[in-house]
């Protein structure tokens, strides 16, 4: 694959993406290669050094803060004076609701993430339950031995639910943080898709 046809199909698979990113990106691998080229080394050879084009976009895209999405759209659409004064209008009406929802949605986000630091915590309140009683079962063995053999039980049961804890909560972490960023890449893709039938 020559320059040409590879900024081409990097330039198609861009489509979507605010213009000035796209740009940025084609720019950026026309000048590495240019820069080998001088250098002495063969167009292709460079070419097959790089990842492939749908990984260039792939990270690209990702790296591209939504709000550029975002600003790209608004300057694409061509709003008229009248729906203008209907948005402004309109506004005490749909303005509250907007907040309300992104509100609940919000508190929801933060609700779930209110539960996996109170798993993380009982983890914490387990360990540190094991650490004090193994410490206070010999302790204990010379003046109640019974109590002692007690403490000790409890100190591996505890041990054993704060490992327990441990996977279930970084489990959880994982999977919201998977979620987060899923749902910022289904935003993302919704723009794209909007951008490049437009185009």
């Amino acid at each position: 694959m020559n320059k040409q046809e590879f900024l081409k199909r990097l330039t198609s698979a861009l489509a979507g993406l605010p213009q000035e990113e796209v740009k940025k990106t084609v720019d950026y691998y026309s000048e590495i290669i240019d820069d080998a080229v001088e250098d002495g080394k063969d167009e292709s050879e460079i070419i097959s050094g790089f990842d492939s084009v749908e990984e260039i976009a792939e990270r690209v895209i990702n790296e591209t803060p939504i709000r550029k999405f975002v600003s790209e759209d608004v300057k694409k659409r061509n709003i008229s004076v009248g729906a203008v004064v209907l948005i402004i209008v309109g506004s005490p009406l749909w303005l509250p609701i907007l907040i309300a929802i992104f509100a609940v949605l919000f508190s929801i986000y933060i609700a779930i993430w209110s539960v996996i630091i109170s798993l993380f915590a009982v983890f914490g309140a387990l360990a540190l339950s094991a650490v004090a009683m193994i410490i206070l079962a010999p302790i204990m063995v010379f003046v109640r031995p019974v109590k002692a053999i007690f403490a000790f039980g409890l100190a591996l049961l505890c041990a054993g639910l704060s490992v327990f804890m441990f996977y279930v909560s970084v489990w959880s972490a994982k999977l919201i943080i998977r979620f987060t960023v899923f749902l910022a890449r289904a935003i993302k893709g919704a723009f794209i898709k909007k951008g490049s039938e437009q185009k």
